[in-house]
């Protein structure tokens, strides 16, 4: 059961690092496809 939680905790922990990661990785859609033949 101690195995169990500890992994349900790392697993937490891990996606709350990727989400923290992938938000300062990740540029907004209007910088991401800003070019003259494209409008938003």
């Amino acid at each position: 059961m101690k195995e169990f939680l500890l992994a349900c905790l790392a697993a937490i922990a891990m996606g709350a690092v990727a989400v923290v990661v992938l938000n300062r990785i990740q540029e907004p859609v209007q910088q991401a496809f800003a070019t003259s033949a494209v409008r938003l």
